[in-house]
């Protein structure tokens, strides 16, 4: 899985296709609403999308029919799907939102073509418009489905407003659309996803659980614990600890860099040496990110979140869905990587604990002792794509795979506005890259640090 940014998307010319229901049966509103995750996100969008998107290879012209029955056969397995989000009626609670679920079951998709697109560019840039307008969480469907056809390959596409997907529901996506177009392209055309996939899961079930959750108590440890990590960020959510020259509250466009870290090769020798040294190769990572902000800034701490799965139970190993908690940490750096990344590593259980507690009820504990001062957070994520649904492999396809995987998976987000900095750092079977938004006028502070934490990974 290559991941990357819209304007970093290696996209060939061809004509863009792109699947919408021919009818819509609205539904109803289910009687749980959204998840913390979900509100806060839709508290915040301001009508815009923000969107993760996937994409993948397949032999030659588009099979339209087979695409358009995977389409159908993928959308009507996943409950999330059959979400959007409305706000509610009364006065009192304008803030709340709902989700409404529409009936997919009979959802029947028709083709249109977008247009003939000569230019990578241009490619992109109609896209972006139609991943834009269709990733909207509050109409129904909050998602595009589409291809770019071509002779030799052509690639397949699907975005989603991140309201109803995570990162790991992007490797479940490609992995069991492919599966089922390629067994739809067969001559028999007859598959059923419940013997070719995994049981899926309930996104909305997992909501119910959410939401039956009661707030901690004031006095809980949970508590405590974030509002100590809170103090310790002068009242603040975590940022970015070098100097971006951009006063808070001002949003700038948002820069993008992705770059490969280790080879594959590489990567493994780091792999194994973090196990010689005990200690994990994401604690050597958040180590990398301390000890390169001692050597800019001298100070010892730095203080971060870390976003953590939350499908703890195998019925939610191929949910489609938002299935994310955050933890804070504090990077203390110590003599080198590697006692760094052990004191890492005592410290990750810790964190993990309190990130059983939801941001919304973390702010609702808190209260006016909390001040975010910029709308971005500071955040460093990990994910290991060998270990998710379809797992990694090389970007071409072998022949003798075990198993045949996407080919050339790639996952991409929208680019929009940004006033701090993320880190989304992936292991594949191609080795170990980052991919990094920042506020574009911060763009060689962001170089800087990200040439330090080069370096020290790539150091035995």
């Amino acid at each position: 899985m290559h991941i990357t940014f819209l304007d970093r998307f290696e996209a060939r010319p061809g004509r863009i296709l792109q699947w919408t229901p021919s009818e819509i049966s609205t539904g109803s509103t289910y009687p749980v609403p959204p998840t913390s995750n979900q509100q806060l996100h839709l508290a915040g969008s301001r009508g815009d999308t923000t969107w993760l998107a996937a994409t993948f290879d397949v032999p030659g012209p588009i099979d339209t029919d087979a695409l358009r029955a995977s389409f159908e056969e993928w959308t009507s397995r996943h409950d999330a799907l059959s979400c959007s989000f409305s706000q509610a009626e009364e006065a009192d609670e304008s803030s709340a939102l709902f989700v409404d679920v529409a009936d997919v079951v009979d959802l029947r998709l028709r083709e249109e073509t977008v247009a003939d697109a000569r230019t990578p560019e241009q490619v992109r840039e109609l896209l972006g418009e139609r991943l834009d307008r269709w990733c909207n969480p509050f109409a129904f469907p909050a998602y595009f489905l589409g291809a770019i056809t071509r002779e030799d390959q052509s690639t397949v596409i699907c975005g989603f407003d991140h309201a109803i997907c995570d990162g790991w529901s992007m490797s479940i996506a490609i992995t069991e659309i492919s599966t089922l177009y390629r067994e739809y392209t067969r001559a028999e055309r007859n598959p059923i996803a419940s013997d070719l996939l995994p049981e899926p899961g309930s996104f909305l079930n997992y909501c119910f659980r959410e939401s039956a959750t009661a707030d901690p108590e004031p006095g809980d440890h949970r508590i405590s614990g974030w509002r100590s990590f809170l103090r310790s960020c002068g009242g603040d959510t975590p940022h970015f600890p070098v100097d971006l020259g951009l006063p808070a509250g001002t949003m700038s466009p948002q820069g993008t860099d992705t770059r490969m870290l280790l080879d594959a090769d590489e990567a493994e020798l780091f792999d194994q040496n973090c196990a010689d040294h005990r200690h994990s190769s994401f604690g050597a990572i958040l180590a990398s990110i301390g000890l390169a902000t001692t050597q800019l800034t001298e100070k010892r701490d730095t203080r971060l979140l870390f976003p953590v799965h939350t499908r703890r139970e195998p019925r939610h190993n191929h949910t489609f869905g938002w299935l994310v908690a955050n933890a804070p940490m504090t990077v203390t750096s110590m003599d080198d990587l590697h006692s760094t990344a052990r004191a890492v590593n005592l410290a990750f259980h810790e964190a993990l604990s309190l990130s059983s507690v939801s941001s919304r009820q973390v702010l609702r504990s808190l209260g006016p002792e909390v001040s975010p001062t910029r709308r971005d957070i500071f955040s460093v994520s990990y994910a290991d794509y060998r270990t998710m649904p379809g797992g990694s492999r090389p970007r071409e396809s072998r022949p003798g795979d075990s198993q045949p995987a996407p080919i050339n998976p790639q996952q991409l987000s929208r680019v929009s506005s940004a006033d701090d900095v993320q880190f989304w750092f992936s292991r594949t079977h191609d080795g170990l890259a980052v991919r990094t938004r920042f506020p574009a006028p911060a763009a060689q502070a962001v170089f800087t640090f990200l040439g330090c934490v080069s370096e020290i990974l790539s150091t035995p």
